[in-house]
């Protein structure tokens, strides 16, 4: 009497075989996609970290800038009073006195500075520049312009009075200030010259808040309001 006979092993049949290569696949292309899927949003995280990045340190430079603002008027190296606050006709550039920020080389003084933010429609870009003294002696005395955002489409001002309360711009009044008695321009290295010419440059043409808005095509309008009082 013999025993029972051993199973056979055959193997897998082409169908079952077939199948398997064919969930194999599947998964293979599942992962893949999953895997490209991970890709484009890391490098689309990259690509508005480094864009939120750029505009964060706009908008911070131009905050610490506008809590800066002092009323001292500008004297133009090309000739004229500039008052504390101005902005282009065209719109398309705000400057404004300064201080309290540190000295730029060679220059030693108080920190007072002029500053013009300005709107480049043909780039589409933003810019800052900076005048070592508030009254130069040639225009060669600017420092280079800085480029600090990009994809600007518009930039605008509104400031607040307190006879009329906020208008649009800087509101352009003849700036009153008193007449120089020194020659030397602001920052230079004599303190108590500084300080005289500091007191004679003095003007109240200063609203009580401003307001920045700097327009972009990727997040809109974005307004930034500092009182000034």
């Amino acid at each position: 009497m013999t025993g029972p006979e051993p199973p056979r092993d055959n193997g897998l049949t082409l169908i079952e075989l077939a199948v398997a290569m064919l969930i194999f696949a599947l998964v293979a292309v599942m992962g893949l996609q999953a895997l490209t899927g991970m890709l484009r949003m890391r490098d689309r995280l990259a690509g508005i970290d480094e864009n939120t990045a750029e505009l964060s340190l706009a908008l911070s430079l131009l905050r610490s800038d506008l809590s800066a603002m002092v009323p001292l008027v500008f004297h133009a190296p090309q000739g004229g009073v500039q008052s504390a606050l101005t902005l282009e006709a065209g719109g398309r550039e705000v400057a404004f006195s300064v201080g309290g920020q540190p000295d730029l080389a060679p220059v030693s003084g108080l920190g007072l500075h002029r500053v013009e933010w300005r709107w480049n429609p043909e780039d589409q870009t933003l810019s800052r520049r900076i005048w070592p003294v508030l009254a130069p002696a040639s225009a060669a005395a600017a420092m280079p312009e800085m480029v600090v955002l990009g994809d600007v489409t518009g930039l605008a001002l509104r400031s607040y009075w307190p006879e009329v309360g906020w208008q649009q711009g800087a509101q352009q009044i003849a700036p009153s200030a008193a007449v120089a008695s020194d020659s030397s321009p602001l920052g230079a290295v004599d303190r108590d010259t500084v300080l005289r010419a500091v007191v004679n440059s003095y003007t109240d043409q200063l609203p009580q808040a401003v307001e920045i808005t700097v327009r972009t095509a990727r997040y809109g309008p974005i307004s930034l309001v500092e009182s000034l009082r």
